[in-house]
């Protein structure tokens, strides 16, 4: 679908009530760069000041590209088209959502896709020398009217992280400083030719490396964020309430848990910031499991996850897995405390086991 005016709203996420379906939802935080040494972030550190891996204005033109795909995906519901703007883990996110469509409020997905605009953009590129292949824009959205920019959907700030793939530039990641948080923007690092400092995903800052950060976010769904070293954020909260409130609903016919699960892209991208620490954003995954306790009990799927379920999707079912794609963003501060400001969760697969095959 992409991070139009849907990423403005709060990801939701229905449970599933035992024996029937909850109607609660439960929201992850508000609303979907920058990396190092690995196959796909290349060698970071203090390059010397030369020629950037694109041009501003190259860059402006990704990203005009990126929103026209975009829109014509969204006008469509077409995820082929949606792949032409998106990849790495928002394109799973946004394909599982419009595979959900159907079962979701027409009014709200009308709102979600309606077409929209990045306005306010500042640009961080790093130096070609790093071997980075990716850039990261600041910007605001803002619907589209008559071919023209409207009114921003808000004073949030969003960061997005454009990857370079075969098929030219990709947006990876999308994620926002907001309300509050908004003071909590940082200024990005630049070097003397005014290109971004690249940090290094497994280079700590203090006693933590940017490469944690994806564990230390799905943490707070596994355990709750049981130790967590993650500063106390109104995402850190959120993260941590779909641990406490995971049974909620279930009426002790059921047990459920979080595990963690293996990243859809697992990337990490991590820039310096000029207060000596480290901007990252990056993927997760989690995978959260349903188990009737005994032969009564059985557990009925909630129409948002009907669409994303191979069979019969209104037979009882004994065990539900449902797998959640994410993506955060937050700060490594000098001192090495890092801080969550924004989690995106999807579901993008549905596994279900009826009662009649056991």
């Amino acid at each position: 679908m992409g991070h139009s005016a849907r990423s403005a709203h709060p990801t939701r996420a229905t449970r599933m009530g035992v024996p029937v379906a909850a109607a609660a939802l439960v929201a992850a935080a508000s609303l979907t760069g920058c990396s190092g040494t690995d196959a796909a972030s290349g060698h970071a550190g203090d390059a010397p000041a030369g020629k950037p891996l694109l041009t501003k204005a190259e860059a402006n033109k990704a990203v005009d590209a990126y929103q026209q795909d975009n829109n014509r995906a969204n006008a469509g519901r077409s995820a082929s088209l949606l792949a032409k703007a998106e990849g790495g883990a928002v394109l799973a996110m946004d394909q599982a959502y419009f595979t959900q469509i159907p079962a979701l409020d027409k009014k709200e997905v009308k709102d979600n896709l309606a077409p929209f605009v990045y306005v306010n953009r500042t640009f961080y590129i790093p130096p070609a020398s790093s071997h980075a292949d990716w850039f990261l824009v600041r910007a605001q959205g803002a619907q589209l009217a008559h071919g023209e920019p409207g009114k921003t959907w808000s004073k949030d700030v969003r960061f997005l992280v454009f990857k370079r793939s075969t098929g030219g530039w990709r947006m990876v990641v999308a994620r926002d400083f907001a309300g509050a948080d908004v003071s909590k923007v940082p200024h990005v690092a630049l070097d003397k030719a005014g290109l971004m400092k690249v940090a290094v995903p497994e280079s700590k800052i203090g006693k933590i490396a940017p490469s944690r950060f994806p564990e230390l976010v799905t943490d707070l769904w596994v355990t709750g964020g049981h130790d967590t070293p993650l500063a106390d954020t109104p995402a850190r909260r959120v993260g941590r309430s779909w641990y406490t409130e995971r049974a909620d609903n279930l009426d002790d016919h059921a047990w459920v848990d979080f595990k963690r699960a293996t990243p859809h892209a697992g990337d990490v991208f991590a820039a310096k910031t000029a207060g000596g620490g480290a901007l990252v954003l990056s993927d997760s995954a989690v995978d959260e499991t349903f188990l009737a306790k005994d032969l009564q009990s059985y557990i009925n799927l909630g129409d948002s996850d009907k669409p994303l379920v191979k069979g019969n999707p209104d037979a009882h079912m004994y065990k539900v897995v449902r797998h959640y794609v994410q993506t955060e963003i937050g700060l490594i501060s000098a001192d090495g405390t890092p801080a969550v400001y924004s989690v995106g969760t999807q579901v993008t697969k549905v596994d279900a086991t009826p009662t009649s095959r056991i």
